[in-house]
């Protein structure tokens, strides 16, 4: 298929992780723009909504463009500023999730478990990259 050939070996995984720094992009998005401001802005304020959205806005840019280019020792860096992103993410989460009262959905606690998945995913990412002498496509 001539999509396969715009993205560097090997492409499918390279593909998905380009729609991850994706959908990193849109998360900082929504938290920069208080999209979800019972959960964000409420524990966090808006200035630090602003910083934690700019920061999966800037790794997600980043990283999209390192992977596309086969740049691994810079997806490396954008690695760690997603990561620290969904971090900086999760805490408030888990905060509002431990309010009494507001935890009484299970909504919440799969956002938690969406973030932790996030992270993880990154961590692999990342360990995968270092364990490839930073070439993925070994």
């Amino acid at each position: 298929m001539k999509f396969w050939g715009y993205f560097k070996e090997p492409a499918f995984i390279n593909f998905l992780q380009i729609v991850g720094y994706g959908l990193a992009v849109v998360c900082g998005l929504l938290a920069a723009t208080n999209g979800l401001p019972n959960i964000i802005t409420f524990q966090l304020g808006s200035v630090l909504s602003v910083v934690v959205g700019s920061m999966l806005v800037g790794g997600g840019i980043i990283g999209a463009w390192a992977v596309y280019q086969g740049l691994w020792a810079l997806e490396r860096i954008a690695i760690w500023i997603t990561g620290l992103g969904y971090g900086a993410l999760l805490i408030p989460t888990l905060g509002y999730a431990l309010t009494p009262g507001k935890s009484t959905t299970s909504t919440i606690w799969l956002i938690v478990a969406l973030e932790i998945a996030a992270i993880i995913d990154s961590m692999k990412r990342y360990r995968r990259i270092d364990w490839a002498y930073l070439d993925p496509a070994k």
